[in-house]
């Protein structure tokens, strides 16, 4: 469920945010990056203070988890300011939902901002946050653009593949309209028959000729 269609301000720290600080270190832990107890209950009361700030509300858990999921193997992550980096990545996405008035949702708006923060912010959550919030709808609806290209990519080649086989069909049976025409018009057998048989006279008497020959010519 969106953010913008939540409606209760969730507790500062408690049962779910013990459950998210397991969740976000398991995702971090390959590359090194771990939170500690103390800094997810500061990432809790952060979470609460940018609802606020953004005149937001919400149910349950916030976005952290997919934040973290998002940006754990950025090359601009560094397990020295993790927890700030966090904290700032969270501030930016809750002020950009607000900006963008709902055209994104939750999971466009950490991709786009993932994909901002490696390229033209160059690591900087400050440059992220202060970059309009409709250049991070240019992002998203440029990648919906390159899917529906792939897609079409992907269609025209099946397309071809399936004229091809059309073709080949085409073909074949054409070849076999030939061939099953020609059988029609071969000799049935009893043709057959008669035509041997009278080849097999005609040797015959050609052989007895040429014997009576060869043997008048002996004597």
């Amino acid at each position: 469920m969106d953010i913008g269609s939540m409606m209760m301000v969730p507790a500062a720290y408690g049962e779910t945010a013990r459950s998210d600080l397991a969740i976000c270190n398991a995702k971090g832990a390959p590359f090194g990056l771990a939170l500690n107890d103390e800094q997810m209950r500061g990432l809790a009361e952060r979470r609460v203070e940018s609802l606020r700030a953004t005149g937001r509300v919400e149910f349950g858990r916030g976005v952290l988890v997919e934040i973290v999921a998002a940006f754990c193997d950025s090359p601009f992550l560094s397990q020295e300011t993790y927890d700030e980096t966090l904290a700032e990545l969270q501030d930016a996405f809750y002020q950009l939902k607000e900006d963008s008035d709902e055209q994104l949702s939750d999971q466009e708006l950490i991709d786009a901002m993932r994909h901002a923060f490696d390229g033209e912010a160059n690591g900087s959550t400050d440059y992220l946050g202060g970059m309009p919030a409709k250049r991070f709808v240019e992002i998203v609806q440029g990648a919906r653009g390159d899917e529906n290209e792939d897609w079409s990519e992907a269609e025209a080649y099946e397309d071809g593949e399936s004229e091809s086989d059309a073709d080949g069909r085409s073909v074949r049976d054409e070849l076999d309209r030939v061939y099953e025409a020609d059988r029609f018009d071969r000799p049935d057998e009893s043709y057959a028959a008669g035509f041997y048989d009278g080849y097999n006279e005609l040797y015959r008497i050609g052989f007895d000729a040429n014997s009576r020959i060869g043997g008048s010519s002996m004597r």
